[in-house]
């Protein structure tokens, strides 16, 4: 006897409810971790000290309806108040206030933000895994030129290049730059703690001697 053939039908998610339940995940259980990345600020006195509490934040819900936003050309919205605090430590005062961070656009059941009227979608981007990631590419000279993107866990990303004339640089915006020297410097390191760190020591002490002359 033949044995019957079974086909399994496999069933898409529908990516719209995933988005929609992630973005509410977000909102109401995950913010409270990114604002925990806002730090205490303290003046150079350590006079007073300047706190967020987080746990006492509010979202307040948008005063008009979503169709009300399209019609009115606004934006859909939850406002985001969160509790500061503010200490005087030497005469032991306590000042609290509630401060307005922001607005945070609301998302529809159907995966949609209406941004001054207009519903707009996300579009999600493959990102780079954290690392250093290395490439040689022509200048406008036509030279070559070796970078490194140096890619952290959480925060911007920082792009290094050596010149033709061995010179490294940090490279701030397409047009803006800086000297590797001038930032470890701005980091708080001495000149002795850069030499020792780095693999070929001779080429910052020989841009060192650059400057120096020219000076």
């Amino acid at each position: 006897m033949e044995k019957k053939k079974t086909t399994e039908i496999f069933v898409l998610p529908e990516f719209g409810k995933i988005q929609f339940e992630g973005f509410h995940r977000f909102i109401y259980k995950n913010l409270m971790e990114e604002l925990n990345y806002f730090p205490k600020i303290k003046d150079t006195d350590q006079e007073f000290e300047f706190c967020l509490l987080n746990k006492e934040y509010k979202l307040i819900e948008p005063l008009i309806k979503e169709r009300d936003a399209v019609y009115q050309s606004s934006t859909y919205s939850l406002d985001l108040y969160i509790p500061a605090q503010l200490t005087q430590k030497k005469k032991e005062k306590i000042q609290k206030q509630t401060l307005f961070i922001g607005s945070i656009p609301l998302m529809s059941s159907q995966g949609t933000f209406v941004v001054n009227g207009v519903a707009r979608v996300i579009i999600n981007q493959i990102l780079r895994s954290p690392g250093i990631y290395y490439n040689s590419e022509l200048d406008h000279n036509g030279i070559y030129i070796y970078t490194s993107t140096i890619i952290s866990d959480w925060g911007g990303r920082l792009k290094l290049e050596i010149d033709g004339k061995t010179r490294i640089w940090a490279r701030i915006s397409k047009k803006r730059k800086v000297s590797i020297l001038i930032l470890l410097l701005a980091m708080g390191l001495t000149i002795k703690e850069i030499l020792d760190s780095v693999c070929s020591p001779k080429i910052f002490l020989d841009s060192l001697k650059k400057k120096k002359k020219k000076r």
